[in-house]
């Protein structure tokens, strides 16, 4: 009887789940399996430069194609290599499958000297939902299978595969059951769990969700998984509650929605912070108070808010804030419950909630006003503002897909940018967000090959993936890279600026060309210093007709203003120190006063809350 080797095993049960893309870094060890692999019709293999870019680019392909993908790697530090992204994978739960060979000896966390023999399952245990050590052929296949099911449950996140590299090297008979025939790859599609809310807890929300007088709807990544963006737009305008998103559900409501805040979470700066204030009912949809979001506790929260909290995960409700209302459920199936009790009773919107909407779309209002005279003054050097606004004319014109890379770059993108859909805007908020853009825009590419990607990047973040330019020139791939090139780590000198008087430690970085750098690549690129020179820059990075960067020489004497809440989390404990505050703004003073006021007026309007102008209707 015809025999299989264990690399054809492999390559068959990656197929076999629904995989069509494997993302890996080759090795002699690896060789056969992507032989393999590339023979399976419908398959496609990317070699990346490195694992964790590997990773990073399988991510991003999952979120934009919502089909699945691995990333396969070798044992040892390569398996390793891969934590990183598999890490954010599980930060953003993304359906990430994880592969990677590892010892066929039994792992021994005793033996000093034989570290190969560690327990890698173990090392991926915090940030996967499920893994599995195979040891023999005959299980792969039913492995790979149960790997998809898991990543895609309630718990939605990444899985990981250890395989014994021993069992490369052996055969087993083909006709056994469960071993998939050979054939074409059928990519399978990620499916939300539509898992309804109990009844009588969503009627409860309900009526407390009439009973608000200040109510604010907040998405987060869970509106995404579950598809739902459209859902909840309708239920805001059907029933006139504003809304807006965390970091991590960027896009799932737009913008520039008349009833959305703004940018997400404090990008949005002082309508977000009074929302956060005043609101008493808050309705949280897939969401999971991270971080970038203060926790969804005082002091930038009211401590006398009642959450209603809807997730599919079970491990997120809870989690940070405590809700009053707790519903494990689908987003989209939960709000269709909501939705039809509301219309069941003929609600309608009582004339505080709207008087409630124009004081927030009021400070909306101001806000953008103010940002756009403050990047439109005439400064010595480039204003990353005037970036994030030219580049987002182009984005809206054409229709591009934008990827956000770490640092300062996604808060100037968030707080200029247009407003986009969830699946034209990607930025991993949950782990490895600075420097993931290279590698992410690759993957994102790949799952939108009709479409031009624009990646917006830093000049420090565009450097932890350089390697990766060349497998985006070997793919030619239609990627537009965007530096915002400050010669600085940026997003901490500016803390420095804001917080500590300008005692700089590590943060100045030298002038370096970044075009030619991308030249030394392949790729087309350009140097610009000035506004008007972005569009024609870009323009003729199209005309190259593959991958092009564009280095922007931008001020580093300019900060975001929001980064300040951020600060607030990050850096002092929610506790800004006033007096060093109050010597830090005085001594930005030599940084232009006209920064100092800008910066000063966020502090009023938005950390402190004091707005005159609409404070008496609040």
């Amino acid at each position: 009887m015809k025999t299989l080797s264990g690399s054809q095993i492999l390559a068959r049960s990656i197929a076999g789940a629904g995989i069509g893309y494997v993302f890996t870094v080759p090795t002699p060890r690896l060789k056969p399996v992507l032989d393999c692999l590339e023979k399976i019709q419908g398959m496609t293999v990317i070699t990346a430069r490195d694992e964790t870019a590997a990773a990073l680019m399988a991510d991003g392909y999952i979120r934009r194609s919502r089909l699945f993908a691995a990333v396969l790697t070798d044992a040892h530090g390569r398996s390793l290599s891969q934590v990183s992204g598999v890490t954010n994978a599980w930060a953003d739960k993304i359906p990430l499958v994880s592969v990677s060979l590892c010892e066929d000896a039994a792992p021994n966390a005793n033996k000093g000297i034989a570290r190969s023999r560690y327990d890698a399952n173990r090392v991926f245990e915090p940030v996967t939902v499920w893994r599995k050590r195979l040891s023999g052929l005959a299980d792969m296949p039913k492995a790979f299978v149960d790997a998809v099911a898991a990543s895609q449950g309630n718990r939605r996140g990444p899985v990981h595969l250890d395989l014994e590299a021993g069992l490369l090297d052996r055969r087993i008979e083909e006709g056994i059951p469960g071993i998939p025939p050979e054939g074409p790859v059928e990519p399978q599609k990620l499916t939300p769990m539509r898992l309804s809310g109990d009844s009588q807890t969503v009627d409860q929300a309900v009526k407390l969700l009439k009973q608000a007088r200040k109510p604010l709807i907040i998405t987060g990544g869970g509106v995404k998984a579950s598809r739902a963006s459209l859902d909840v737009v309708r239920f805001m305008e059907r029933f006139g509650l504003p809304g807006c998103t965390t970091m991590a559900g960027i896009g799932t409501i737009p913008s520039d929605h008349a009833y959305c805040l703004g940018g997400p979470s404090y990008t949005a700066g002082e309508a977000f912070h009074v929302a956060i204030k005043k609101a008493d009912v808050i309705l949280a949809l897939g969401c999971s108070f991270s971080g970038l979001e203060g926790f969804g506790l005082p002091p930038l929260w009211s401590e006398r808010i009642k959450f209603i909290h809807i997730d599919n995960n079970p491990n997120q409700i809870g989690l940070n804030v405590n809700p009053e209302i707790p519903i494990l459920g689908d987003v989209k199936t939960v709000l269709a419950q909501m939705a039809e009790i509301l219309d069941a009773t003929a609600f309608v919107a009582p004339d505080g909630w709207a008087h409630w909407r124009m004081i927030l779309a009021d400070l909306k209002r101001q806000r953008k006003t103010r940002l756009l005279n403050f990047a439109n003054r005439p400064w010595g050097g480039l204003h990353q503002g005037s970036v994030a606004l030219e580049m987002g004319k182009i984005v809206e014109k054409d229709n591009l897909i934008m990827v956000i890379d770490g640092g300062n770059t996604p808060l100037y993108a968030a707080m200029y940018g247009p407003g986009m859909s969830p699946r034209q805007s990607f930025f991993p908020f949950g782990m490895a967000a600075l420097g993931g853009g290279v590698p992410y825009a690759i993957g994102v590419a790949l799952a939108a090959p009709h479409k031009r990607v624009m990646l917006i990047t830093g000049d420090g973040s565009s450097m932890y993936a350089i390697s990766e330019l060349e497998t985006m020139k070997r793919l030619n791939l239609p990627i537009t890279i965007v530096v915002n090139n400050d010669s600085s780590w940026n997003m901490i000198k500016a803390l420095q600026d804001s917080l500590f008087e300008g005692n700089y430690v590590g943060t100045c970085l030298p002038d370096i060309d970044y075009a030619k750098i991308a030249a030394g690549f392949g790729l087309y690129s350009e140097r610009v210093k000035n506004a008007h020179e972005l569009v024609p820059a870009y323009e003729r990075a199209v005309e190259s007709g593959g991958p092009a960067l564009i280095d922007c020489v931008t001020d580093c004497k300019n900060l975001p203003d929001s980064l300040l809440s951020f600060a607030m989390v990050e850096f002092e404990g929610a506790q800004i120190n006033p007096v060093k505050l109050a010597k830090s703004l005085w001594k930005g003073r030599d940084m232009g006063l006209s920064r100092a006021l800008h910066q000063v007026t966020y502090v009023r309007k938005a950390l402190l809350g004091f707005n005159p102008s609409t404070k008496r209707r609040v």
